[in-house]
């Protein structure tokens, strides 16, 4: 779900998304190991970026976006789309008609709004608790080493070590 590697560049070619979009992966074997993510990383809503055409991007005008990930990494979507792939072994990729044949139950406008109104908070709760686990990462990465090494002195701090297993 969560889309870790962002690096920024100049241009404008490839596949565009923003905020809200689900980015499925086209090619083997990322959809068959359920490659798919939710774009909530740009700085605004209004913000648009470009990346590989190795993925489609899936939007609704009458889903909420999180109802379109979730759909998206169901069995049956990607069932769907694999069913499609065309191409040499190893390198096949997904026709973006197969997903014209999809059928589904599509709930009431009440029924979205409920929905989105419930998800929304536990998708942005998932990537801030994502980006904080990235940054304790990083701080661990730059602080271990100096500790290791003695660089950074802890023999005077007030640490109590308590028997954790208790």
């Amino acid at each position: 779900m969560l889309i870790n590697e962002i690096e920024y560049r100049l241009g404008n070619s490839g596949s565009k998304f923003k905020n809200g979009d689900t980015l499925f992966a086209r090619i083997t074997p990322c959809l068959e190991n359920g490659k798919t993510g939710y774009v909530q990383f740009l700085t605004n809503d209004d913000a648009v970026a470009f990346g590989s055409t190795e993925f489609i991007v899936l939007r609704s005008n009458t889903l909420c976006p999180q109802y379109v990930y979730l759909m998206a990494h169901s069995n049956d979507f990607r069932d769907n789309a694999i069913k499609s792939m065309t191409g040499a072994t190893g390198r096949q990729r997904v026709q973006e008609a197969c997903f014209d044949a999809f059928l589904f139950a599509h709930p009431d406008a009440a029924t979205i709004s409920t929905f989105s109104k419930l998800i929304s908070p536990l998708f942005r709760q998932i990537y801030l608790l994502a980006h904080k686990n990235s940054n304790l990462r990083k701080t661990r990465d730059l602080l271990l080493p100096k500790f290791i090494s003695g660089e950074i002195d802890v023999e005077r701090l007030d640490i109590t070590t308590e028997d954790i297993a208790a």
